[in-house]
């Protein structure tokens, strides 16, 4: 009987260490996108984005953006605004702000970036963010292109990467 429970030890021992060290290393501590209508993004709607608590470190702010082949246009002008929510409750808030310009269509009419079934998605890097223990993040995203509504963008989103 106890070489049967010892047996049994082992095992699971061997299967917690080898799905302990096969397992991925990601520093990405929040990947989200928010959906934007199908009849086109308003001038007047604004993506936010609401990041939880992290942990103290320098940090990687990506935007991300999915279009599709019905985008007027070659590229988009938007404005990403940031506010740095301290834990503490007698600390300041710290903001940033951002214009930032990605490509959509190349010269030869077709998608950029990285392409899915109907429609691709452009990644851009943004900033680097010092975050300390406990800060959470308020994030907003607006587009500045002069239609009111700008059709085929289907989503927009954020990505906060931890580097060290």
């Amino acid at each position: 009987m106890r070489t049967k429970v010892d047996t049994l030890l082992y095992l699971v021992l061997l299967v917690a260490s080898v799905v302990g060290f096969c397992s991925c290393d990601d520093a990405r501590t929040y990947d989200h996108y928010e959906s934007i209508m199908m009849s086109g993004w308003e001038r007047n709607d604004t993506a936010s984005f609401t990041v939880p608590r992290q942990w103290e470190g320098y940090y990687s702010l990506e935007l991300g953006i999915r279009a599709t082949m019905k985008y007027p246009y070659k590229n988009i002008s938007l404005i990403m605004e940031g506010k740095i929510i301290p834990d503490k409750k007698k600390a300041a808030y710290r903001t940033f702000q951002d214009t930032i310009t990605c490509n959509i269509i190349d010269d030869n009419g077709r998608l950029v970036g990285k392409r899915g079934i109907s429609n691709t998605e452009i990644m851009r890097f943004t900033t680097g963010l010092n975050i300390n223990r406990g800060d959470s993040l308020y994030i907003t995203v607006r587009h500045i292109m002069s239609r009111e509504q700008l059709p085929g963008i289907s989503d927009v989103g954020i990505k906060l990467t931890k580097i060290r």
